[in-house]
């Protein structure tokens, strides 16, 4: 959620982190430290259209409620591009000013004139408010034109600090390690793999348990600028090891397709978690390269997603698994669907003459065949519908129109698999603007934005022949509202 001022903003979301005013794009340098979750962000601070990449800046101790700050690192004789932030605890780059350790930030810095890429380092010593160019820049350089989205952690095992950093025209992911975060060998090098459809851009590298085990694996995620999800841009993730210099895929593991819809792109995973924490969270761009330039919000363009906790279930290979992470999760309205709908009926969501804001949960059983649609409905067909289709075992996208937007790229469809089972679980958060849906607890994701006109409307239908069975949700039901199918139109 964000602090917003009073003008109308039909579009604005609730609980989504958006910027006051201007563009916005990538989440940078996520960190937790001193109490405090950091959003740093690429963002444009002379208007709502992408250039004069500055780091925006929003703090919050719960993941949901967001404080924007002034900008941490505004624009110099270069770009400030993507990057991220860890804390020195042992101020190993000599950096700290002794009271404190530094916040260390790795960035990539964009050079107009040449079109040069190259990695800078800056710190900061008052919980990244402000922050020093470091004097011996760049720490990292290629003489390339497309090397950039450089992603740091401590790797306890070997001992050192590691930076994945994309190659972006060949499709290549760069390990290098360092001992301070200033002077960085190259140690390995993945790719070309997966989807080259487009330019890869934004990796992490992020250590995740394996659900129902004791043990971890590693995902090493890409973002493809083109030619991806929806004809637009999207990430994939690829399952393996890594022991500190090489970055390994299981045998015969696949690249997965990270979200299905067509708005999520350059998620960060958040460094230096609090103790206890027991998954990596990150957060995305909940927008794409194909379309997001012209999403009609004002006075702002850009949203991110709600944060996720991330975890691998086994399934015919491991998947990624996303869900809302706990913190907020725990914090929005929840509503629980119960009972049954038959063919051709339908239920209606919305309250008190005001549109559905919130998690919808739900638990399908066996018995349950034909399609079950959930549609926000706007006038003239500008609206989203999201079709789970249990005889085909599909799950359906279809995107409205917009007229301020290209109608052949931006009112997408789209269908894919659902995940293995006889019972499926989704829960789906609707935010005025955005949709995100959850299948199997994140099995499949599917993130996507709308913007209809006129008063939406939001409800479930149920195709001629369909047979819905609503079971108690599988988790988190004890405090849900439930919305019950006694009544249904």
């Amino acid at each position: 959620m964000t602090a917003i001022d009073p003008a109308p903003m039909d579009y604005r979301p609730d609980f989504h982190f958006t910027p006051q005013k201007n563009w916005m794009n990538d989440p940078n340098g996520l960190v937790y430290f001193e109490g405090e979750y950091h959003l740093f962000f690429q963002y444009n601070p002379h208007g709502k259209d992408w250039g004069h990449m500055s780091w925006g800046h929003a703090v919050s101790t719960d993941l949901v409620y967001w404080q924007e700050l002034p900008i941490a690192m505004p624009e110099r004789e270069f770009m400030i591009f993507s990057g991220s932030v860890v804390v020195d605890w042992s101020n190993s780059s000599g950096l700290g000013d002794g009271s404190a350790p530094p916040l260390v930030a790795l960035y990539t810095a964009y050079w107009q004139t040449s079109e040069r890429q190259s990695q800078h380092l800056a710190y900061s010593h008052d919980r990244g408010r402000t922050w020093i160019e470091y004097p011996g820049n760049p720490v990292l350089c290629l003489e390339m034109e497309h090397f950039r989205d450089p992603k740091v952690f401590w790797h306890a095992p070997s001992d050192a600090w590691v930076l994945v950093v994309a190659l972006s025209r060949e499709h290549k992911v760069q390990v290098y390690r360092s001992t301070d975060l200033i002077v960085w060998d190259l140690a390995s090098e993945f790719g070309p793999a997966g989807s080259t459809s487009g330019q890869w851009e934004c990796p992490d590298l992020i250590e995740v348990p394996i659900e129902g085990t004791s043990e971890t694996a590693w995902a090493l995620k890409v973002d493809v600028d083109k030619d991806l999800v929806c004809g637009g841009s999207g990430a994939q993730v690829f399952a393996g090891a890594f022991d500190g210099y090489n970055f390994t895929p299981f045998p015969g593991q696949e690249a997965q397709i990270v979200d299905l819809g067509p708005d999520f792109y350059a998620a960060q995973s958040w460094s230096d978690l609090p103790e206890g924490t027991s998954h990596p969270i990150w957060i995305g761009w909940m927008s794409n390269h194909l379309t997001g330039k012209d999403y009609p919000t004002h006075p702002w363009r850009g949203a991110m997603t709600l944060p996720r906790e991330l975890y691998f279930k086994m399934e015919q290979q491991l998947v990624l698994a996303q869900r809302p992470a706990c913190l907020a999760r725990r914090s929005l309205p929840e509503h629980a669907i119960i009972g049954t709908l038959a063919g051709g009926q339908r239920l209606l969501l919305d309250r008190d003459d005001a549109p559905f804001l919130g998690q919808i949960v739900f638990t399908v059983g066996a018995r349950t065949h034909g399609t079950l649609s959930l549609a926000v409905a706007g006038d003239d067909d500008s609206g989203i519908q999201i079709a789970l289709d249990f005889d085909a075992r599909e799950i359906r996208l279809r995107r409205g129109r917009h007229p301020a937007l290209p109608a052949d790229a931006f009112a997408a469809a789209s269908a894919s698999a659902m995940p293995p089972g006889d019972e499926f679980s989704l829960r789906i958060i609707i935010d005025r603007s955005s949709l995100e849906v959850f299948v199997n607890d994140g099995a499949r994701v599917l993130t996507a934005c709308y913007f209809p006109m006129g008063k939406a409307r939001t409800e479930l239908t149920t195709d001629d022949g369909a047979l819905i069975v609503f079971m108690s949700p599988v988790d988190d039901g004890a405090y849900a509202e439930p919305i019950l199918t006694e009544n249904p139109v």
